[in-house]
């Protein structure tokens, strides 16, 4: 015959474990709800996030000839940067 000690400690244990539950289900939610708001609010931004990745809305558009000039201006900051470096070394 269980006693009432023993009735005692298995609601309080029972309490214990759905209490546990309970705290990690609320915790999952709030987070959850928190990853959503982020996201909506980086989609007002422009930025979208899905399982697929992430994509940036801009209004610029690059042609040919804004990729040519963007090259053009890196090798040539490369080429000054390693002439600089020689004639330090040198």
């Amino acid at each position: 015959m269980a006693r009432w000690i023993d009735v005692f400690s298995l609601s309080v244990t029972t309490m214990i474990f759905v209490g546990m539950i309970l705290a990690i289900i609320y915790f999952a939610r709030r987070i959850s709800s928190t990853v959503e708001v982020t996201k909506e609010s980086l989609k007002n931004r422009g930025i979208s996030i899905s399982d697929s990745g992430v994509s940036i809305k801009t209004n610029k558009r690059f042609d040919m000839e804004h990729y040519v000039d963007a090259t053009q201006r890196f090798v040539l900051r490369r080429h000054q940067a390693s002439n600089f470096y020689l004639t330090i070394n040198n």
